[in-house]
């Protein structure tokens, strides 16, 4: 009897899952829309690209790995403070593990009694991505947990913000939005020639 070998085929999903410590080369993963793309290494540092200009600043620094956009967690009773990535703050998790898919990329990090999960997609349709973060309490006791999210924005090409970072910084500012909830960055225009960003 003859088998015919199994056909891995275009519809098999390509996965990666990365566990315990992270050491060596940062493992990298890029997710896009052809348009917008984001690019993650496994301690969940990384940029966020709109065609060729960059919206967050990166550093390409395999010893440090710690560019990009971060969440940061506190425990409003204790005061400790972690990232959710595996770097670059607070103490190590009890697990750490990194799910790198086709389509979305998943951080789960246990401490104690406390899981979480960030989720990062693009979207399909429009240019952006989306950063779904989750908080699993498995004590017995309530836990009050602070979330907060930090990115440098910098709205220009790549070597434009590595020639002058701090130039650049001076050109990007924030607004808040109440009724959309939203904080909008947007970059000021050198001369009256430049588009605005």
């Amino acid at each position: 009897m003859r088998a015919a070998p199994v056909d891995a085929g275009p519809n098999t999903p390509a996965v990666r899952r990365l566990t315990g410590a992270l050491n060596g080369a940062p493992v990298t993963h890029v997710l896009s829309n052809g348009r917008y793309a984001v690019m993650l290494t496994a301690t969940g540092a990384g940029y966020s690209r709109w065609r060729d200009m960059a919206v967050t600043r990166w550093r390409d620094d395999t010893s440090r790995d710690d560019w990009g956009s971060f969440i940061f967690l506190r425990d409003a009773q204790k005061g400790a403070v972690w990232r959710v990535g595996a770097r670059p703050a607070g103490p190590a998790p009890d697990h750490h593990e990194v799910i790198f898919s086709e389509d979305h990329a998943e951080f789960v990090r246990r401490d104690g009694t406390l899981t979480t999960t960030t989720n990062v997609l693009i979207s399909s349709e429009d240019d952006g991505e989306v950063r779904r973060e989750s908080v699993t309490n498995g004590g017995r006791r309530p836990r009050e947990i602070e979330i907060t999210s930090c990115a440098e924005v910098v709205l220009t090409w790549p070597a434009a913000d590595t020639a002058h970072p701090a130039f650049t910084k001076l050109l990007v500012q924030t607004e808040y939005l109440a009724e959309f909830g939203v904080l909008v960055a947007t970059r000021r225009p050198r001369s009256r020639d430049e588009p605005r960003v």
